[in-house]
């Protein structure tokens, strides 16, 4: 009996054994998933994100008999803008078309067109707004839409 005995302990010992090691890395496995579930999470970076107001579509006829279709907006300094530059939008709008009313489709068709374009625009926007004695608040000119025909 004394094999059997020694038999019955060794096999005692080995499920003890599994047993505790089965505890341990189950213990180990729920300590790391609450962990990860309860634990503050790192302050995720706030990233600007830009403002615009939107201007609507304008359709103008250029001096050479071209249409210039186009929707844009205004990219402002900040939201606070735009409740302080919206009531100038549709003088904005008149503005533009006025603009456009002076260019032809060689002006246009050019490559970095638009981007002059913006420029003119935002430059004058700010400057109007100068006159009005606001501070310049805008920052550049996003064209939503641009439909050029000949």
């Amino acid at each position: 009996m004394s094999a059997a005995t020694a038999r019955s302990d060794s096999n005692r010992s080995v499920w003890t054994l599994i047993l505790g090691g089965a505890a341990l890395i189950a213990t180990l496995a729920l300590g790391t998933w609450s962990w990860q579930k309860y634990a503050s999470p790192p302050d995720e970076v706030v990233r600007p994100v830009p403002i615009y107001l939107s201007i609507d579509k304008i359709e103008s006829k250029m001096s050479d008999g071209s249409v210039l279709a186009f929707k844009f907006g205004l990219q402002l300094k900040d939201p606070k803008d735009q409740q302080v530059l919206g009531p100038y939008a549709p003088a904005f709008r008149s503005m533009v078309a006025n603009l456009t009313t002076e260019l032809t489709y060689q002006d246009l068709a050019a490559p970095g067109s638009m981007t002059e374009m913006g420029g003119y625009i935002e430059y004058t926007l700010n400057d109007y707004l100068t006159q009005k004695g606001l501070p310049q608040r805008i920052q550049g000119v996003l064209f939503e839409d641009w439909l050029l025909l000949m």
